[in-house]
């Protein structure tokens, strides 16, 4: 296991700051040293801490899909033909070059890959379902929910300690 991969040794104080800035990363380090209780320097230096180890992987700003014209959000569920590696590996390297899919993750159980897709309407799905799914070798069987109404939405996670 690779340290990228291994799990962050986590203080209070870190799981602290991590829950500020899941909720605002745009927060100065000021308020946010004394939302944690300690002065600048050492916030600063816990904040690049977690950056450098990972924990922290990138900041953005999380837009309204209907303010941008993306109306549409459907889950789809994609069996392949085969479940080879290299089957895996071609799918979701094209996936992950479309903007219309989210997010992508290979799945144990009925499917072999759900993707999360945003569109701007019914029509453009159908474009996407046609003219990209269905048009990739080894794709078998797709199965579309559509999204009627988003009842939660987080990007946070918890930080509760578990172990």
């Amino acid at each position: 296991m690779s340290k990228t991969d291994q799990k962050a040794e986590l203080d209070e104080i870190d799981r602290r700051i991590l829950g500020i800035l899941q909720r605002d990363a745009r927060i100065p380090n000021t308020e946010l040293a004394d939302e944690v209780g300690l002065t600048p320097a050492p916030t600063l230096r816990r904040v690049r801490r977690l950056e450098e180890e990972g924990v922290i992987r990138r900041y953005v700003a999380l837009l309204d899909p209907k303010k941008v014209g993306r109306d549409l959000t459907v889950f789809v569920d994609v069996s392949l033909d085969k479940q080879t590696k290299p089957g895996f590996e071609t799918f979701a390297e094209q996936m992950r070059r479309r903007p219309e899919v989210l997010e992508c993750y290979l799945s144990l159980g009925e499917s072999d890959f759900i993707l999360k897709v945003c569109v701007p309407d019914l029509d453009a799905y159908q474009r996407f379902l046609v003219d990209v799914l269905a048009a990739i070798p080894g794709v078998r069987n797709t199965s579309s929910t559509i999204v009627v109404r988003q009842e939660k939405y987080t990007t946070s996670l918890p930080l509760d300690r578990d172990d």
